[in-house]
């Protein structure tokens, strides 16, 4: 869902908002946060998921489907198991699966079968690992690597058709008015959008981009993810468009490759396996209030809960046509959300996720809650990440001091990149406990203000941002990655 769907609220009855007011009606950012408790706000994915593989068999089908799904990937594992990178990819691949949402018994089996040690090796040990992967010893080792999700640090960038050097990245970022210029200047250009809503910018995008391709002859893979459920009666117009979908699903089909998921997480390690490891561009529209609104390395769960109490009130579950679902009344109107809609992930995990899977990230459409948050995720100071300091307009202005007064005084479609205001954060914490330096950073960061932009492709939030009469003007973001030790 285009991430505005986090927060897509209706009314008791099932009316759709009308547009007219506050963007909270249809992104939450107003509304979003409301206060359920932390087994469901802070929750985790479940080995209880009906997507999370159980058992050996269903393992080995999943690890064959993402082998096949990404070939170019695939040749990226030759690398994770040279000899001299073996010992690191095997204690790697052990964490990965340890922290992975497999069930506890699973994760044990696969872990006793990478065992280095002498006595676990040998024919005992290659036939414990062709249960999980059908393959030989080397094969299954690569495999698993890919399932997991650590192929795309196989290569630098440069090294991938999908992911262009940096440098050529950045060159693109300053030179050309749309980010997705960039679409036409690689061999095997890709895009994958997180949270896709009604896919009204894939028709948009597609409708600019996808005659240039065909004339150069080119292959385009477009994947899109949404977390609403297909057929609920939650999130209304953000919904994927049917008629939409079977347009896009049927179009060129020998010059896109467009693949659609409804009910997908985007943090989830279930998330599709048919994804690629590694995307020109990652976008990600109008991230979710509240779930992208709070870092919670920043933030203690108290200090958020009590803000969100202050300011929003209590929600309560529900079920509305056999479905979980959040209900609360804010302004005299009762409001019904997905049960999901308050899990509180942060920005960083965001940043994180779009820095590993794309050479290029867009944040469009970004609310201000949100944008602060990512903003003190970005600068090197960390003063501006003061610890339990809940982002106000007062607390902004405090915080971010010339900072704030120079993002501020940008007019509607001014841009600016981050560099020329303060420095940039030079290594982002990883998502180990122990404090593992995360594997990127960003070399280059473009903010811009305003929710549409000439011969840019836009959401339909952004589109929707002009009749929105509570909200400032929003912010874009355009992110270049690179490797941390680059």
């Amino acid at each position: 869902m285009d991430s505005r769907q986090l927060t897509s609220g209706m009314t008791e009855r099932g009316v759709g908002n009308d547009g007219r007011r506050s963007r909270a009606f249809l992104t939450g950012a107003g509304v979003g946060g409301y206060v359920v408790p932390s087994s469901v706000r802070y929750m985790l994915p479940s080995s209880d998921a009906p997507d999370v593989p159980r058992t050996p068999a269903h393992l080995r089908a999943r690890i064959q489907t993402c082998k096949q799904a990404d070939p170019a990937a695939w040749e990226l594992t030759r690398a994770l198991v040279h000899p001299a990178r073996l010992a690191d990819t095997l204690g790697r691949l052990t964490e990965r699966i340890q922290r992975s949402s497999l069930p506890g018994a699973l994760r044990e089996q696969l872990a006793a079968a990478l065992d280095p040690s002498p006595a676990a090796s040998g024919a005992a040990g290659d036939a414990a690992l062709k249960v999980f992967t059908g393959l030989p010893h080397t094969k299954s080792l690569r495999a698993l690597c890919l399932y997991f999700e650590i192929a795309g640090d196989a290569a630098p960038a440069s090294t991938s058709a999908s992911a262009p050097a940096p440098h050529d990245v950045e060159d693109v970022a300053r030179q050309c008015a749309s980010p997705y210029e960039l679409l036409l200047r690689v061999e095997h250009p890709s895009l994958l959008d997180l949270g896709a809503g009604d896919l009204s910018f894939e028709e948009e995008l597609l409708d600019r981009c996808l005659p240039s391709l065909r004339r150069r002859g080119t292959v385009f893979t477009l994947h899109a993810l949404d977390r609403l459920r297909p057929g609920s009666r939650l999130g209304g117009r953000y919904h994927a468009d049917p008629a939409r979908l079977r347009r896009l699903a049927g179009l060129a089909p020998n010059h896109l490759r467009f693949r659609f998921w409804g009910d997908a997480d985007m943090m989830s390690p279930s998330t599709p396996r048919e994804l690629l490891s590694r995307y020109t561009i990652v976008t990600c529209h109008a991230p979710a209030t509240p779930t992208f609104a709070y870092e919670p390395t920043r933030l203690s769960p108290a200090v958020i809960d009590a803000h969100l109490a202050a300011t929003k009130g209590d929600a309560r579950t529900v079920r509305v046509d056999g479905e979980e679902a959040l209900t609360v009344t804010h302004r005299g109107e009762r409001l019904t959300f997905p049960p999901w809609k308050f899990v509180i992930q942060g920005p960083l995990a965001l940043l994180r996720l779009a820095a590993r899977r794309g050479a290029l990230c867009v944040l469009a459409a970004v609310d201000d809650e949100v944008f602060w948050e990512l903003l003190a995720q970005l600068v090197d100071d960390p003063a501006m990440r003061p610890a339990d300091v809940v982002f106000t307009p007062d607390t902004r202005r405090a915080v971010f001091g010339d900072v704030h007064r120079a993002l501020t005084s940008l007019d509607v479609g001014a841009r600016c990149s981050l560099a020329d205001v303060t420095a940039l954060r030079r290594a982002f914490p990883g998502p180990a406990a122990d404090g593992t330096p995360a594997p990127h950073r960003f070399r280059f960061v473009e903010i811009r203000r305003g929710a549409v932009f000439p011969d840019v492709p836009a959401s339909a939030t952004a589109r929707h941002f002009p009749h929105m009469r509570e909200e400032a003007p929003p912010w874009h973001l355009t992110l270049v990655p690179e490797p941390a030790g680059a």
